[in-house]
């Protein structure tokens, strides 16, 4: 019985080590795909920047949709107070008028 708790000790440490080492591969393995994943989403969010900038997109909206940009006769200005008290125009309203 004196000889076996110490083998018995010897072999758990043996298996703890095994099973270290395995969980190390492990970790270095998933922070180099933690690593690909970030490089991919930096070069996602450029290719967003990208297709979404405002010089590719008027350029397809005019020839593909056959949109255009508005010109002076196609807006309309209206004019009134918004809920904050102040005129549409960005102008605060006069409290006291002389």
């Amino acid at each position: 019985m004196l000889v076996v708790v110490p083998v018995l000790l010897m072999l758990g440490s043996v298996y703890l080590h095994t099973v270290s080492a395995g969980l190390g591969d492990r970790v270095a393995e998933l922070e180099g795909l933690n690593a690909h994943a970030a490089a991919e989403r930096e070069n996602l969010e450029v290719r967003v920047a990208e297709l979404s900038s405002p010089g590719r997109i008027r350029p397809l909206a005019r020839e593909e949709l056959k949109m255009r940009d508005p010109e002076g006769v196609d807006l309309k200005v209206y004019s009134g107070n918004r809920e904050d008290g102040r005129q549409s125009g960005g102008q605060k309203k006069r409290e006291n008028p002389q």
